[in-house]
């Protein structure tokens, strides 16, 4: 009878120690913004959900037009952890290097092709593809600017990710996309809904056009799902703008006061990558 009494109160003491370390485990957020430098308003909206919204990173294009201006306020918001989003597909990109250097990845207009289905088509060589990702980090290692991850723009082959998580280790960055839907032990999530309206022309090419402002249902869902958070490590991607309809009210939603109160009522800590860099590799860059 005694020996029944024990196990009990073991049973019972292992469950209220495993319901206070759950109680006490915090929700972590890292709040990524992506295409930072692809226009200037993206650019704009990127900072604006930085300084006054939740954005911890965001991911910035050495390809793009804004590049430059991009560094620029990247250094003047120092607390914004900074990535490289590197580019392979996307036909309003041009690559870093000469395309008689990296013939076999760039289309006959000297740009890159629309998508990784157009680019696996025409039957890229892996090691131009190294050399203009590289290319891409080493410009803008030459802009003395910090960053301390490495993701990539639309999507990329299993062969691509592999490359992209050798230069990593190589660069000591940490690598910035999912891994059986993880990074570094931060769950890969979505808070809210984003389109991507697009339009097949005459010519076979894609074209994007603005999607409408985020409708009041869909906001709603991202405070809900904001709200419904447990215990544990998220990560979620977003694009803001700031005049693009949809891409404007994502950036509306970030520097929400709802988004901010919801935050503190649940003591959701805010986290970046360069946190992720520094568990990483221990000390400060």
């Amino acid at each position: 009878m005694k020996q029944k009494i024990t196990y009990k109160l073991i049973a019972l003491a292992v469950c209220l120690i495993s319901n206070i370390a759950s109680s006490q485990e915090p929700i972590k957020l890292l709040m990524r913004a992506d295409d930072m430098g692809k226009t200037y308003c993206r650019t704009m909206g990127i900072i604006k959900a930085h300084k006054e919204g939740i954005i911890t990173s965001a991911s910035i294009m050495p390809t793009s037009a804004y590049f430059e201006e991009s560094v620029k306020l990247c250094k003047e918001n120092p607390n914004l952890a900074v990535g490289i989003h590197l580019s392979i597909a996307d036909i309003t990109q041009r690559p870093v290097l000469s395309p008689e250097l990296i013939p076999s990845i760039v289309a006959p207009n000297g740009f890159f092709y629309e998508n990784t289905a157009q680019l696996t088509a025409v039957k890229p060589k892996i090691e131009e593809i190294e050399k203009e990702l590289r290319a891409q980090i080493g410009k803008a290692r030459a802009t003395g600017l910090n960053f301390v991850y490495l993701d990539w723009h639309r999507s990329v082959s299993q062969e691509v990710q592999d490359l992209i998580l050798k230069i990593c280790k190589d660069e000591k960055l940490i690598y910035g996309q999912a891994k059986d839907g993880f990074v570094y032990g931060y769950k890969w999530s979505s808070l809210t809904q984003e389109s991507w309206p697009k339009h097949e022309l005459p010519d076979r090419q894609t074209a994007y056009y603005a999607a409408p402002a985020l409708n009041e249902a869909w906001k709603q869902t991202f405070f809900n799902s904001l709200n419904n958070l447990t215990p544990g490590k998220y990560l979620v991607a977003v694009h803001p703008g700031s005049w693009e309809p949809e891409r404007n009210s994502i950036t509306e939603l970030l520097c929400s006061p709802k988004t901010k109160e919801i935050i503190k009522a649940k003591n959701i800590q805010l986290v970046s990558y360069y946190d992720l860099w520094v568990e990483e590799y221990g000390k400060d860059k």
